[in-house]
């Protein structure tokens, strides 16, 4: 039987995991849990340096717990912070960010305070999520548990959009759902904004037959808030896909949110394929567009580099600020979108959107001697460190690396601060609510 301990939590850190200590010293790791608090904890996996635990029960607890909103919190594996006021979440992200800055060695702890500033809050702390993905079992769909991969079924996620939770339930009472879910191994449900709507992407283990394209059109029938239903093969979001009248091309299908006019001084509405990346977090993102746009509000607008484009997220906004912008993605459907998106907007002129990796593109630049006054770097999870000894030949003035992994973040600073560049500004802009994810913005600027 595992041992059941008491132990005093020190701090908070990465993933929003607890460090306590037993009392021979050897750290341990606890979810759930917030500093200070005196825990009663069943010990579970033992490694090297830490052992993992199981919350049982909190003995003495902070004044900055609540009762989670959520039934299933203590099970499910995909928020962390339902237990914590949100001011104190906020709070304990910037502490972990701030500690790997100065871990890292990037700048001593002493500095910390006049190179972070306050982080950024989400407009909603729930309800926020355009998109949710969910794992299929047997018929049933939920999410992973805590550090397992068993089933917690759920019918609606409080971080998801009303619209998105509204259709789930309608869904689940449906036979034609249940017939599909059969060989599904996910789904993932998409609020389009400007339409009022939601689709559904169902991720196959198989080719569709025409049993599952009936029933696709039948539930989007029944459903008016369901606009389409598109199949997914192997993760490739090429279809089919069916609306209520029959079949359509993916590429046909488009979600779209529109920008506030005093955020880039004129309307601007943005579209993308269903399987293009866009962020969860629609309110946040404008925030991230707006902390873009003030960090280079002091830069003359000339030649800027957006090496991880998508659809123009934050190529447009600086293109409607007078910039010159160049773009890649290694996507196709984002790459489609972008371009699209600049012509809608008025700004084909002053953008130019191709289909190439950051890599082979920079390549391409420096073989062509071109050059650059702005770099923005908004990479996947695994950074881009291949891509950083490459960039003070592009002879950027200004970098802005926006980050959602905080390891991979320091990694690549560190490369920055190597090849000629020093931080400026780094801000925490809490994308994710509940969850100990992190989203951070980083200003630099060159030696």
């Amino acid at each position: 039987m595992s041992k059941s301990v008491e132990l005093t939590v020190d701090k908070v850190i990465k993933g929003g995991l607890g460090l306590g200590r037993l009392p021979d010293g050897q750290v341990v790791m606890v979810p759930r849990v917030l500093p200070g608090e005196r825990v009663l904890v069943r010990l579970r996996r033992g490694h090297k340096q830490y052992q993992e635990a199981d919350l049982l029960e909190v003995l003495v607890a902070s004044d900055q717990r609540v009762a989670p909103s959520c039934p299933v919190y203590d099970t499910c594996g995909g928020c962390d912070f339902q237990h914590v006021v949100y001011e104190e979440q906020l709070r304990l992200k910037n502490a972990v960010l701030g500690e790997t800055i100065c871990r890292a060695g990037l700048c001593r702890e002493e500095e910390l305070a006049a190179l972070m500033g306050a982080p950024v809050a989400s407009p909603e702390t729930s309800g926020y999520r355009q998109r949710i993905r969910l794992q299929v079992a047997e018929g049933r769909v939920g999410y992973f548990g805590r550090q397992s991969h068993s089933l917690v079924p759920v019918s609606r996620c409080p971080l998801a959009g009303e619209g998105i939770n509204s259709l789930l339930v309608e869904l689940l009472k449906s036979r034609q759902f249940q017939s599909i879910l059969n060989l599904a191994s996910a789904i993932e449900l998409l609020e389009n904004p400007a339409h009022n709507s939601v689709i559904l992407l169902i991720h196959y283990t198989r080719k569709t037959r025409p049993a599952e394209h009936q029933a696709a059109k039948l539930i989007c029938q029944s459903l008016p808030r369901l606009a389409a239903v598109l199949f997914s093969v192997e993760d490739q979001a090429k279809g089919p896909c069916f609306t209520e009248k029959g079949e359509v091309q993916p590429s046909e299908l488009l979600v779209e949110f529109s920008l506030p006019a005093e955020l880039c001084g004129h309307p601007l509405t943005l579209a993308l394929e269903p399987g293009g990346f866009c962020q969860v977090n629609l309110g946040q993102n404008e925030n991230c567009i707006k902390l873009l746009l003030d960090w280079t509000r002091k830069m003359e607008p000339a030649k800027a580099l957006d090496l991880f484009c998508g659809m123009g997220n934050f190529s447009l906004p600086l293109a409607g600020k007078g910039w010159e912008v160049t773009g890649m993605d290694m996507q196709r459907s984002t790459i489609r979108s972008a371009v699209r998106n600049a012509e809608i907007a008025g700004l084909a002129d002053r953008c130019r959107f191709s289909q190439e990796s950051a890599i082979k593109a920079t390549k391409r630049l420096l073989a062509e001697k071109a050059t650059f006054d702005f770099l923005l770097l908004d990479p996947p999870r695994s950074g881009c460190a291949e891509l950083i000894p490459l960039l003070p030949g592009l002879n950027a003035q200004q970098i802005i690396y926006i980050s959602c992994d905080p390891a991979t973040l320091a990694r690549d600073l560190v490369g920055l601060t190597q090849a000629g560049y020093r931080l400026t500004e780094v801000r925490l802009v809490d994308m994710f609510p509940q969850t100990a994810h992190q989203e951070t913005m980083v200003r630099l600027e060159r030696e």
